[in-house]
């Protein structure tokens, strides 16, 4: 379950989780050179310092999509591809590809190439609330597909540290949420979040790309949607926060606005 919690990562490169992906390529026969995901400098600072202390640059485990990259080649081993596993028509992206259209219903229209050198397919946000609300009802997708979403969605509350890490926003919503929601964010101010009791997907995009309205905005839709509490201090900095001078004096505030948070009414 670790593992699956991992492939749906954007992690921080701390010793969690590049520990195992480099345990899960080797359980592969696999290792780190047959990542195709690049080097990425980590965003955990214990990390970073040893990094520095060895004097030694990051590697593709350090990517925050290693663990994803790492069941890309768990599926190649099952489909016999390659090891150019990132190719627009390796047959581990047509069967990306083909899930993906699957789960939102709709044809993608294209792709593009992020970070991590994967194709990322497009659709239109609804279309991608819809997927996330078939994996808050997994059984209406009948066999293993069902099976798959089920496994996905309870690895991710499971492990909320593995899914991001400390300090970051994804970890701490779903430790707040306690089993009541799996959230996850994506490049580019997109997020998502699941809510298996309620049965409910949700999809964002800030238009802006900024990550911390995206946070802040998943954030109170889960306060609304009951799935948090908006007191918990894992929830409130994401809806308020002070902003303080070098000097430590009070500059300003970041706040929801009053028209999406409604004193948290229920949605």
């Amino acid at each position: 379950m670790p593992h699956l919690a991992l492939a749906c990562a954007s992690h921080q490169g701390a010793h969690i989780h590049t520990g195992l992906a480099a345990s899960w390529l080797e359980g592969l026969g696999l290792a780190e050179p047959d990542l195709r995901c690049g080097p990425q400098k980590p965003d955990d600072f214990e990390a970073r310092a040893l990094l520095r202390e060895a004097l030694k640059s990051p590697c593709q485990l350090h990517n925050n999509c290693s663990g994803k990259h790492a069941g890309f080649l768990t599926l190649n081993q099952h489909l016999g591809g390659g090891p150019e596993y990132v190719e627009l028509d390796h047959p581990v992206q047509i069967a990306v590809k083909a899930g993906f259209e699957d789960m939102t219903g709709a044809a993608s229209t294209g792709h593009g190439i992020d970070g991590c050198s994967a194709p990322n397919f497009t659709c239109e946000i609804g279309h991608l609330a819809r997927a996330m609300a078939k994996m808050a009802r997994p059984e209406a997708l009948g066999g293993s597909r069902a099976r798959a979403a089920k496994k996905l969605v309870q690895a991710m509350i499971a492990h909320p540290l593995l899914v991001a890490g400390e300090g970051r926003a994804c970890s701490a919503l779903m430790a707040a949420a306690e089993g009541k929601a799996v959230v996850k964010t994506g490049a580019e101010g997109v997020f998502v979040a699941i809510l298996p009791e309620r049965g409910i997907g949700v999809a964002l995009k800030i238009e802006d790309g900024q990550t911390r309205a995206s946070e802040a905005v998943i954030a109170a839709i889960l306060v609304r949607l009951g799935a948090v509490n908006a007191a918990d201090p894992r929830v409130a900095p994401y809806l308020h926060r002070p902003e303080y001078s070098r000097r430590g004096n009070l500059v300003g505030r970041f706040s929801v606005a009053e028209a999406l948070s409604a004193n948290g009414q229920p949605l």
